[in-house]
């Protein structure tokens, strides 16, 4: 956010007496009508001249500051300098300098500021973002004979518009043999390269080898999913969002309108082991189940609070039951505190982890990404969850059957949940 600083400008009235003479009767007219002239042009003159010196007064004072930055900057390109050209070892130019930017992310000594390499930044973007550039499907590697095995074929994506399917065994990607790569080395092939470019794939389906060639696209990344449960004759909408992506919100009204047209009476969210993602996103989110300007939740940074308020009439009007646990994170945290305070939904499970700093990110030109805390952010009502999370209304662990066995009759948290919106008229 860029704070604007307003200027005070004063104007000051000058005040010319006029002269009149015997000699030009008309003098008193020509001299009033020459002096309103030369009043406009010494106050035009007067607030050039203030703009001027102010000007004058911002240059010096950017550039003083702009000296002792310089002076800093110049110590440390000194340093780098010296350390390159004198050092005994030898150093890699593009480690140091990456070292050292570490290094300033590390003195915040803030768990939520970090420096993400290349590698590690693509995938994060890949998440965050909900797409990436590549085929569109889901592959395992068996550990001992290398062999690839198709698992899912994504909708709509480059890999089913290629004919490729579930269950083939690719055994050549680019004419190099898999045996001989890694699963990072044949993804790498697979995704490095730009939109439109074709990969081939040598594979063997049914006993017999196929050779699929596909075009690099764009793949989007599902990140909300939804269905309905029915229950004692009540038709509840159950939606799962597993990251608050740039792409979740178009994803969430999508399966919310799917719902509806169901017969939707009520609905669950399960952010469990959602550690969060975009503001923008999760505001938009629970925009749809708020009226017009009430407080979503409160950003605090080193210039006040501020409050974000909903923007329009409410498009979800069904009780709401939030699902949360320790995994629940950051913008987990808004979505449920936000239903829970403004709504008074109940929340269902073990307290969340308890994120309350929003970081903002900046890609360098290595790929790599610093990520650091611009801001805090409250609930409607104004609390802090940094450290402190948000606590269900309703407190329950997962039953022990569950992880024996993952179905939903055996997640007691979600079988609380229907069982509360069934008690609800």
């Amino acid at each position: 956010m860029a704070n604007i600083k307003k200027e005070n400008k004063k104007v000051i009235n000058k005040k010319y007496k006029v002269k009149e003479t015997k000699k030009n009767k008309n003098s008193k007219k020509v001299k009033g009508n020459f002096n309103t002239i030369e009043v406009i042009a010494v106050m035009i003159i007067t607030a050039l001249f203030g703009v001027f010196i102010g000007s004058v007064a911002t240059y010096f004072a950017i550039n003083s500051r702009y000296r002792v930055n310089n002076k800093n900057i110049k110590e440390l390109i000194s340093v780098y300098d010296e350390v390159v050209e004198g050092y005994y070892g030898e150093i890699n130019d593009e480690e140091l300098l990456e070292a050292g930017i570490k290094g300033m992310i590390d003195y915040l000594e803030d768990p939520y500021s970090s420096y993400l390499d290349s590698e590690v930044s693509k995938e994060f973007n890949e998440t965050i973002e909900g797409e990436y550039v590549g085929l569109g499907a889901e592959i395992s590697q068996n550990f001992e004979t290398k062999q690839l095995t198709v698992v899912t074929v994504f909708k709509n994506s480059p890999a089913e518009k290629s004919g490729l399917k579930v269950h083939d065994v690719i055994y050549k990607v680019d004419n190099k043999p898999v045996e001989e790569l890694s699963l990072n080395e044949i993804t790498e092939i697979i995704k490095n390269g730009d939109i439109g470019t074709t990969v081939k794939l040598n594979v063997k389906r049914e006993g017999k080898d196929i050779v699929v060639e596909f075009q690099r696209g764009k793949v989007e990344l599902t990140s909300v999913t939804g269905e309905i449960i029915e229950k004692s004759n009540k038709k509840i909408g159950f939606v799962r969002i597993d990251v608050f992506a740039k792409n979740s919100y178009k994803q969430f009204e999508s399966v919310i309108n799917d719902l509806k047209q169901q017969g939707m009476e009520s609905l669950i969210i399960d952010v469990r082991d959602n550690s969060g993602g975009y503001l923008t996103t999760v505001k938009s989110i629970a925009d749809m189940f708020l009226d017009k300007n009430e407080v979503i939740f409160i950003v605090k940074d080193k210039n006040g609070e501020e409050k974000q308020l909903s923007t329009k009439k409410k498009s979800i009007d069904v009780p709401v039951v939030v699902l949360i646990n320790g995994g629940s994170a950051s913008a987990s945290e808004i979505l449920a505190a936000a239903l829970n305070e403004n709504l008074g939904a109940d929340l269902v499970g073990l307290k969340t982890y308890g994120k309350g700093s929003v970081q903002t990110t900046k890609t360098l030109n290595s790929g790599a990404i610093i990520k650091y805390t611009i801001q805090e952010w409250l609930t409607p009502a104004g609390k802090s969850i940094e450290d402190n999370g948000v606590s269900p209304t309703v407190e329950i662990e997962l039953s022990e059957a569950y992880y024996n066995e993952p179905t939903k009759e055996n997640d007691n948290q979600l079988q609380k949940a229907l069982e509360i919106l069934l008690l609800q008229k």
